[in-house]
């Protein structure tokens, strides 16, 4: 007679009962279906999926907040300036006034003073210590004080300055002018001298992105000298020309020019969605009704004491608030967007955790009636292993 083992089939079924409630326990303790690849790879793999979205949704959550963060900071600062340019109209009414004395229009030159330094803070506003009005330059203030005269570091009766001195190529040297609002810059190429850049001050200012009169020179001390009869701020990176300093007593009152520059700012908020998220101060400030221009023409036309002067100075105060108001709308529009987006984003995020819940997550009250019924299931394997393992085959032979 031929008697066959149960042992194997017995410790299979103990093994799998085993490997049952193993799993069961997993998933009440981990609230989840899938706890590894082999669970469901077809759900594993819809789940990395998801995760993936879920990491790009935060991501874009957490730049849309920080862009909205910093454009209402500069919308404030917005604010800011127009109620700024609104008193100035109101100084500027006042003081065109005939029966106005000349006392009174200085004292109102003052008080316009003020709000020019007002406005220069509001043009220079940081947010998290970057200034937000520089375009991409964001580590130094955008805005800065005016002088005639600045010199260079180098340039000596030792060490000489010429015309003909080479300069570095590939160095950069910039002129930012207070009245016109613009910027010249020249980029040094190989073989240009100081005589090339001499002639692209004067190309700028025929162009008029100089103020007439704004020449480069050879000074007595040997050193360039770049001066212009109204207000300039001079910066090089050239190491022939050092780098170039206003001359002391020369600032301008109520000048100050734009050495940022107009780049514009953009971050991604969504796969295909990046919104712009600075607007250079150039075009806020010193380009299109020249803000910063208007004021300090309004502070002339009150120290001139000339009603009509003064009139026509208002007028322009009161285009550059309308100039104001337009630049702000598309800021505006982009914070109203961010806010859209930021709802979009927090729907999304519930949608991917249901999703996810849903590929991987399971019913506690399912998986805890799991368990049960896995724990029942294992004590019958072993208990029936219990009864049937301690047989022999004398047992067998016997019967």
């Amino acid at each position: 007679m031929r008697v066959t083992s149960m042992v194997p089939d017995m410790q299979y079924d103990i093994q799998q009962s085993q490997q049952t409630l193993n799993t069961a326990l997993q998933q009440v303790a981990s609230g989840l279906r899938v706890n590894q690849l082999s669970d469901d790879p077809s759900a594993s793999a819809n789940m990395v999926s998801s995760l993936a979205t879920s990491a790009s949704v935060d991501q874009y959550t957490t730049n849309d907040t920080a862009a909205t963060s910093l454009m209402q900071t500069a919308d404030s600062a917005f604010s800011s300036l127009v109620t700024s340019l609104n008193s100035a109209i109101t100084i500027g009414t006042e003081g065109a006034n005939s029966t106005e004395n000349t006392s009174n229009r200085q004292a109102l030159a003052s008080q316009l003073q003020g709000i020019l330094t007002d406005v220069i803070g509001q043009a220079n506003t940081t947010y998290q210590g970057a200034y937000i009005f520089g375009g991409s330059a964001t580590t130094t203030p955008p805005f800065v004080a005016a002088s005639t005269t600045y010199t260079s570091a180098n340039g000596s009766a030792a060490s000489p300055l010429s015309a003909a001195t080479a300069l570095t190529a590939g160095s950069v040297t910039s002129i930012s002018d207070a009245t016109t609002g613009q910027t010249m810059v020249f980029k040094a190429k190989a073989g240009n001298t100081i005589a090339t850049l001499q002639a692209a001050i004067a190309s700028a200012v025929s162009a008029g992105t100089l103020s007439a009169g704004t020449t480069a020179t050879i000074n007595a001390s040997e050193q360039l000298q770049i001066g212009s009869a109204g207000g300039i701020v001079v910066s090089s990176n050239d190491a022939v020309l050092g780098s170039m300093s206003a001359v002391s007593g020369t600032s301008v009152a109520n000048a100050y020019a734009y050495v940022g520059n107009s780049n514009i700012n953009t971050v991604q908020v969504g796969d295909s969605m990046n919104i712009a998220t600075n607007v250079p101060g150039n075009t806020v400030f010193t380009l299109g009704a020249n803000v910063l221009g208007s004021l300090s023409g309004l502070i002339s036309a009150l120290q001139g004491g000339n009603t009509t002067s003064i009139g026509n100075a208002t007028t322009a105060v009161s285009t550059a608030v309308n100039y104001v108001a337009e630049q702000r709308v598309p800021l505006d529009n982009n914070i109203t967007q961010l806010n859209s987006q930021e709802s979009f984003l927090s729907q999304e995020k519930v949608t991917l955790t249901t999703q996810q819940t849903s590929l991987v997550g399971i019913n506690l009250a399912e998986a805890s009636s799991n368990l049960s019924q896995a724990e029942l299931d294992n004590n019958a394997a072993l208990a029936a292993a219990a009864k049937a393992m301690p047989n022999s085959l004398l047992t067998y032979l016997q019967q």
